[in-house]
């Protein structure tokens, strides 16, 4: 079956119908990265909000993570800032504002932990890293979708 007979006969198949569904998807996937960030920070800031600022540096979750050749001069801030980052990114990317920024925040976050995570031997065969890191990418080169606060302001700044 050739693409002009698909075109005659449901000439909206590869039209409007399949750009709504590719946005809603976009939306889904965007928002599910966000959550994912969002989630894992907020737990990193309630241990700190409980147990005291630097709780999470502290603790074994980053301590018995971090490479040996890691200088303390680089991962004591990581370490502090890493929390509230993963919250503000995961927002960012669910509402979808300044998404490609944010994108390419968590990708740089998602690959310095795949580093740590290698280093420490505890990242093959298998780590969600793997999907994490390439759903980063995407939406830091193709961008929100339609179903964000960017393009609500794309559109705002077109009717100017």
């Amino acid at each position: 079956m050739s693409y002009d007979y698909l075109q005659r006969t449901n000439p909206d198949l590869y039209g409007q119908r399949t750009q709504i569904t590719t946005d809603v998807v976009r939306f889904f996937t965007r928002a599910a990265l966000g959550w994912f960030l969002f989630h894992q920070g907020w737990g990193k800031l309630m241990l700190d909000w409980n147990e005291g600022l630097g709780a999470f540096y502290r603790s074994e979750a980053f301590q018995g993570r971090s490479p040996d050749w890691l200088p303390a001069a680089l991962g004591a801030p990581y370490g502090y800032v890493l929390p509230s980052a993963e919250v503000l990114l995961g927002a960012l990317l669910i509402v979808g504002l300044l998404t490609r920024t944010a994108a390419a925040l968590s990708a740089i976050v998602f690959i310095s932990i795949a580093v740590a995570l290698w280093a420490g031997g505890t990242f093959f065969p298998r780590h969600m890293l793997m999907v994490f890191i390439p759903l980063a990418l995407y939406f830091m080169l193709i961008g929100p979708g339609r179903f964000s606060v960017d393009a609500a302001f794309a559109a705002r700044n077109r009717e100017i």
